[in-house]
This record gives structure tokens, C-alpha cells and sequence, in this order.
């Protein structure tokens, strides 16, 4: 039987292989990473934010585009004293409690001392943004890296964060979106023991009695070479009953374990033209009413840059386990 957890693996990437969609038109010339999403019904339009300078925010009046360019959450930097501070990274935004709020990580690469930031806006229309500044850090020898966040409202307010080292944890967040309420590093939701995992988002779908922790596995493509095959960043999931967790991969080992393969379950790797796609967000579109998940990935048939692209796709989760769609 030990041939059988890689001969179901080699199935499952031959399968997916033939079947993904490919990402819907409209966005392959936008280059982000790490991007987040979300509609404003009052203005009717999407907005997608992507790690880089103040953190870069893109319109579009529909999911297929046209997508520009529009301006910054923070122009003139975040207001955390700490390097960084001008290049932010991995957005996640949200809508809670009556307010646009926007998450965000401040560090340099490579390093685990690190804060994250929160800003709030009316409408998330450049200059309507205020930075409320540091939520919560790391530092050199912590067992997290506060990198990488994602707010849901199960039981309260919850915010996850981490990256590699010793994986993906979650801590309660105040009401006033900018104060931890427990103690870090909170409960451990996936990877460690230097797995490459970061850039999770936990989320549930309507009339399902799941929750889903979505995260990127393997290493994002920052370099002129590709990666070895399999290596490379991935979108997998594992579900659980609650926001707080453990989840688990379909053949029910906890995303936390440490086996051979890593548990997790593939919801979208490379394929096609799409290399190494990752730094997911996913939501439900108010207007089609479908889910939705956005990344960012690497065209093949480029040279290897580093640069990256606006992946969307749709999600359904109606066999338990969420399925890219046409």
C-alpha cells in the first residue's frame, strides 16, 4: 500500500492537468502579487490590492475587466517605524462592521522580524484610506512570522498570519479591527517544521457546514529559472467544522501534520500558460453571485522574471471540496 497516497497524487495532477480553466479574460496583463478583492456595491466596482509600494489598488466596473490602475492604500508609507514601511506586502481586504478594512504586513525579505498593519476606509477609493498602524509583530527567533494576514468573524474577530517556519497561525482581533484580545502565537492552523506554506485565507461558503483554509504550498517564483518541477507555488485546501479549526486534506490528515505528501489538497496548480499560481483570496461576487478566487502566477511561455500576473477563477463547492469552474 505505500505506492498508493503518490499513485492517487499522480492521478489527481494528470486529471486537473486536462480539466482547469484557464483564468477568465480581462486580466492577464495586470501584474500583481499577493492580490485581494472585493466589490463596492455603492460605486459598482471591484477593487483588487496587490503587495508593492503602499499597497497598489486596481478598479474594474466587471471581474473581466477593464482593470487600471487607480493609486495607493498609503502613498506616503505606512506610519510603522520599521524597514519595509514603503514596500507593503500581502493585502487582505474585507467587509466588517461597517467599514472597508484592509490588513497588511510590513518586513524585507527573507526576515522574520515583521508587523502587521491594519487601515480602514469608507468607500476603498485611494485617499479615503487611514492607517491605524501595528496590530501585531515577530521577531527573530519567535516561532511565527507576522506576514501574510487574513481576517474572518467566527466566535469574534480572528486574524491569521505566518509563513514557512512554523506555519500558519490565528489569534482573536478586538472589534476596533486593531488590537490582538489573545496571546500570539495563537492556534496553529497548517504547516510547520519549515514546510513552504503561507498566504492563507480561511473562508466559508454559504449553505455549506465547512470551512476551508486555502493556502499556497511551495515557493513563489522570484528568480530567471524555473523552479523543479512540483516545487513551485500551489493553491490547497484543507476543511474543517469551524473557522478556528484543525482542518483537514481529503484523505483526513490535519494540515498541521507532518507526512509524505504534505497534506493539503490541490485546488489550482501549474497548467497550461498559468506557472507557480498562489497568494489566493477568495470571495462570494455579490453581483453573479458565484465565488470567486483571485492569485497572482507566471506566464510559461515568458521568460522567467519574476514578474506576475491577475489570475481569476471561479470556485464550486458543491462536491464538499471547492473546484475551479468555467
Amino acid at each position: 500500500m505505500q505506492f498508493l497516497f503518490p499513485l492517487i497524487s499522480l492521478l489527481s495532477v494528470v486529471s486537473f492537468v486536462f480539466a482547469v480553466p484557464n483564468p477568465i479574460p480581462g486580466t492577464s496583463d495586470i501584474v500583481v502579487r499577493d492580490p485581494s478583492i472585493w466589490y463596492n456595491p455603492a460605486s459598482h466596482k471591484y477593487f483588487v490590492f496587490s503587495t508593492g509600494e503602499g499597497i497598489r489598488i486596481f478598479t474594474s466596473p466587471s471581474l473581466r475587466g477593464p482593470w487600471a490602475r487607480v493609486g495607493t492604500v498609503m502613498p506616503n508609507c505606512s506610519q510603522i517605524d520599521h524597514p519595509g514601511r514603503c514596500e507593503l506586502w500581502a493585502p487582505s481586504v474585507s467587509f466588517t462592521l461597517g467599514k472597508y478594512v484592509l490588513y497588511y504586513a510590513v518586513s524585507t525579505a527573507n526576515s522574520r522580524d515583521s508587523v502587521i498593519g491594519v487601515a480602514t476606509s469608507p468607500t476603498m477609493e485611494p485617499g479615503t484610506w487611514t492607517d491605524l498602524g501595528a496590530v501585531l509583530m515577530s521577531k527573530q527567533g519567535d516561532v511565527f512570522n507576522a506576514i501574510d494576514p487574513d481576517l474572518i468573524d467566527y466566535n469574534g474577530l480572528k486574524l491569521s498570519f505566518g509563513s514557512w517556519s512554523s506555519g500558519i497561525y490565528q489569534i482573536s482581533i478586538s472589534s476596533d479591527v486593531n488590537h490582538a484580545s489573545s496571546r500570539t502565537p495563537g492556534t496553529h492552523l497548517a504547516g510547520g517544521n519549515g514546510r513552504p506554506v503561507e498566504g492563507a485565507i480561511t473562508f466559508k461558503p454559504d449553505n455549506s457546514s465547512y470551512w476551508f483554509h486555502f493556502f499556497s504550498d511551495g515557493v513563489t517564483h522570484l528568480t530567471s529559472k524555473p523552479l523543479p518541477p512540483g516545487k513551485e507555488y500551489k493553491v490547497l485546501v484543507g476543511r474543517g467544522s469551524g473557522g478556528t479549526g484543525p482542518f483537514y486534506g481529503k484523505f483526513g490528515r490535519a494540515l498541521t501534520e507532518t507526512s509524505d505528501p504534505p497534506p493539503g489538497s490541490l485546488v489550482l496548480g501549474s497548467h497550461g500558460d498559468v506557472y507557480a499560481p498562489g497568494g489566493q483570496s477568495v470571495f462570494k461576487d455579490p453581483v453573479s453571485g458565484r465565488y470567486v478566487m483571485v492569485y497572482h502566477y507566471v506566464r510559461k511561455n515568458e521568460t522567467f522574471d519574476g514578474q506576475s500576473y491577475l489570475g481569476i477563477n471561479f470556485l464550486d463547492f458543491s462536491s464538499g471540496w471547492p473546484v475551479v469552474v468555467d
